[in-house]
């Protein structure tokens, strides 16, 4: 029998971010990627930081990237099922 997953407070699954973005921002390669393809640039980062979906933006990103999402699980020493209930936290389908 499975057992339901559970949910992350929104302060919890925005810890969980705030590790992803440490993580992606921590790696030259990493970074330059995220920055190609969020279209974002490194002088206006600090000001996307501060815009209510930018926690969720990260962790879109990485639920798109399998790689990533194992490297980080192992990076924050949790499992790929933690960071994706942070996800769907922050971003909720909309058949929740």
């Amino acid at each position: 029998m499975n057992t339901p997953l559970k949910r992350l407070t929104r302060d919890e699954a925005e810890n969980v971010a705030l590790g992803a973005f440490a993580f992606i921002t921590s790696d030259e390669e990493r970074m330059g990627r995220f920055l190609a393809i969020s279209g974002l640039q490194a002088d206006n980062i600090r000001s996307a930081a501060a815009q209510p979906g930018f926690f969720a933006a990260i962790l879109d990103y990485v639920a798109a990237d399998e790689p990533l999402l194992i490297a980080l699980a192992k990076e924050l020493d949790t499992k790929p099922e933690h960071i994706m209930l942070a996800h769907w936290t922050l971003s909720p389908s909309e058949f929740d």
